[in-house]
């Protein structure tokens, strides 16, 4: 019925759920994460939202294989009930 809108909708109440775990939060500030996030490229990578050329970006993958990132990401558990 809302297109894109309501697409758009879905997403921002993902993130709101996501920035209320802790561990999300802690991802999302780490150094080596804010770092990636300054790259041109993948910022253009996070505009299509596609989590598979997100996850195939070289750095991005090289992130995945840091023990404290991967620990943050296994622990993630948004609220999705509520």
């Amino acid at each position: 019925m809302f297109g894109k809108f309501g697409g758009m909708m879905e997403q921002m109440k993902l993130l709101q759920k996501l920035m209320q775990d802790e561990n999300f939060r802690k991802f999302m500030s780490h150094p080596k994460v804010q770092e990636l996030f300054k790259e041109p490229e993948f910022q253009e990578i996070m505009k299509t939202k596609d989590f598979a050329k997100m996850s195939a970006y070289p750095k991005f993958a090289e992130l995945m294989k840091d023990p404290e990132l991967a620990a943050l990401l296994q622990k993630i558990k948004p609220n999705f009930t509520a």
